[in-house]
């Protein structure tokens, strides 16, 4: 089954994109930043797998947040704020009164956020790979060294990360082409200079 990609509009207007698969009791997955993109994410089998294998009980939630994927990418607010807002645009556009709420990564502190507001609206909290304090993971001297990477030559760093993260040469699957337009860098990545 494809999802249908839709669009909903932040209170600070900025287009974020979504698509449900399922039924039932709604489970939201927070982005993978930064490599969040709906439509090229369904062509990597395992995680299409994952996302079919989640939908075959509940309604699965997933989203672009701003500066990635088929959201909006040219947007001034790339905060801790604006991801809220991103979350919270896509959950009322689907009227969810309580879903369960999955982080991972550099988007489980904004999981955890959204919760604290709203605890009423959070059946589950599920955190995988995460932490509370972003400020102590970018402090790090891995995060410093692909950051830097990432600003020097991004198409390394997308090869880097997409063999790593990813696994793109432990599966027959390759890696994209270099220069490929669809992993324009993404606006969110915190500078640290």
């Amino acid at each position: 089954m494809e999802p249908r990609i839709q669009y909903t509009k932040t209170t600070d207007g900025v287009s974020i994109a979504y698509w449900t698969m399922g039924e039932g009791q709604a489970f939201v997955e927070m982005p993978a930043l930064p490599f969040s993109h709906l439509q090229l994410e369904l062509q990597v089998p395992l995680w299409r797998a994952w996302d079919e294998r989640l939908a075959e009980r509940r309604a699965h939630v997933r989203y672009d947040p701003r500066g990635t994927g088929m959201s909006d990418r040219n947007v001034a607010d790339i905060s801790f704020e604006g991801l809220l807002l991103d979350l919270e645009a896509v959950v009322d556009r689907l009227g969810l009164e309580t879903f369960a709420l999955f982080g991972h990564h550099l988007t489980g502190a904004v999981a955890i956020a959204y919760a604290a507001r709203h605890p009423d609206r959070v059946s589950h909290l599920i955190l995988w790979c995460s932490y509370a304090r972003g400020a102590s993971i970018m402090a790090t001297p891995q995060v410093k060294a692909i950051g830097a990477l990432m600003e020097q030559d991004w198409e390394t760093y997308i090869e880097t990360m997409t063999h790593t993260v990813v696994g793109w040469s432990e599966d027959g699957a390759r890696a994209p082409p270099r220069g490929d337009a669809r992993l324009l860098p993404c606006r969110w990545w915190p500078r640290q200079r």
